[in-house]
């Protein structure tokens, strides 16, 4: 129940203030998650926009006069009923939630279903204008095999279980003889700089080029010698959230997915050089591994390093998801996904990946994540 939820918001003044303050008011579940926090940001800081953001464990931080969090259970009616009376008349519903799963791996199709149909039981009222749910490419079925490339939104689907397609035929079945649209998102490997978050790709290849460092040795890519050749393309946060901020206000949006990622795809055979010389080492070979088998026993090595380099994460574990490295680097076929459908309805923004991981290593390095 939400009363038992930690750091449940209580009605305060900067309730009262949002009840002024309703041009769009829009709820975001999974706030704080990797898909939605720059979402948060970016709408708290739009003329025009309230955030109410949903999570399981609300940050510790101040609420303002466009942002507030409330705890909820997504799993428990009663919590997100009771999240709806404390936000109030919202117009706008982003979903960026999903039940917990392994990488790579079937997920829960009932658990992440319900979620979504407790949220839009709550949240539908005269006051809803539109209801954006952030998907991904396992729509396509890249996480079984080889898939379409480029991959278009209205591609054949693969054979279920797949949750993506069970709740977006609940979203457009609900829609039917109502005024409010729908739209979707479905990004690729989601690069951001975000502290904290291990499940990043970023930083499992910063962490991984210091432990080589430490014992000398070159760096090798871990990857099947196939992946190193073919075609990959990252989905930045900040494109991700414009994106959402557009296909909730623009008309040519409404009740479609579209594909979303930065515009460019890459190669590894490319960057993995320029990597190398980046962080200051040898070039190796191709030495398939699993990252999370031979990084079991490094923690020693990882702690020697944040200690002599003052690091914010003594324990490897708050950087690096090895496992989430075995999964991209073991693919070994193109993965890409058609712009065509975003661009031909207006959104345009572009960026260059290879000049991104780069940008982002900087980045956490100032932070004092990576060495």
């Amino acid at each position: 129940m939400l009363a038992s939820l930690p750091f449940a918001i209580r009605a305060n003044s900067v309730d009262r203030e949002f009840q002024h303050m309703r041009d769009n008011l829009v709820m975001i579940a999974g706030a704080t998650g990797a898909a939605a926090s720059r979402l948060t940001e970016l709408l708290a800081s739009t003329p025009g926009w309230q955030v109410v953001g949903l999570c399981r464990r609300v940050p510790e931080v101040p609420s303002t006069p466009t942002l507030r969090y409330i705890a909820t259970d997504f799993l428990d009616p009663a919590s997100c009923r009771a999240a709806a009376a404390q936000a109030g008349a919202v117009t706008h519903l982003v979903y960026s939630a999903r039940a917990p799963f392994g990488e790579g791996g079937v997920e829960d199709v009932p658990g992440n279903v319900a979620m979504l149909r407790n949220l839009l039981d709550a949240m539908e009222t005269p006051a809803l204008r539109h209801v954006h749910m952030v998907e991904g490419a396992k729509w396509y079925g890249v996480h079984i095999g080889p898939a379409r490339t480029p991959a278009r939104e209205d591609d054949p689907r693969h054979m279920p279980p797949n949750f993506y397609y069970d709740q977006q035929d609940m979203l457009v079945e609900r829609r039917r003889g109502k005024p409010w649209t729908w739209s979707a998102s479905r990004p690729q490997y989601l690069v951001d700089v975000a502290p904290g978050r291990p499940r990043n790709l970023v930083t499992v290849i910063g962490a991984y080029a210091a432990i080589c460092r430490e014992f000398g040795v070159a760096f090798d890519f871990p990857g099947k010698p196939g992946g190193y050749t073919t075609l990959a393309e990252n989905t930045d946060c900040t494109i991700l959230a414009r994106f959402i901020l557009w296909a909730m206000t623009e008309p040519k949006a409404a009740d479609q997915a579209f594909n979303i990622s930065n515009g460019d795809v890459y190669r590894w055979s490319s960057l993995w050089p320029r990597l190398a010389v980046y962080f200051n080492l040898p070039l190796g070979i191709l030495r398939p591994m699993s990252l999370e088998r031979w990084m079991a026993d490094k923690q020693p090595v990882w702690q020697r390093i944040a200690e002599r380099h003052a690091l914010r994460y003594p324990a490897m574990t708050d950087v690096a998801l090895w496992a989430y490295g075995d999964y991209v680097f073991g693919i070994d076929r193109d993965v890409m996904q058609s712009m065509t459908r975003a661009r031909l309805a207006g959104f345009t923004p572009l960026e260059d990946s290879e000049d991104q991981f780069i940008r982002h290593l900087d980045a956490y390095r100032e932070l004092k994540v990576l060495p």
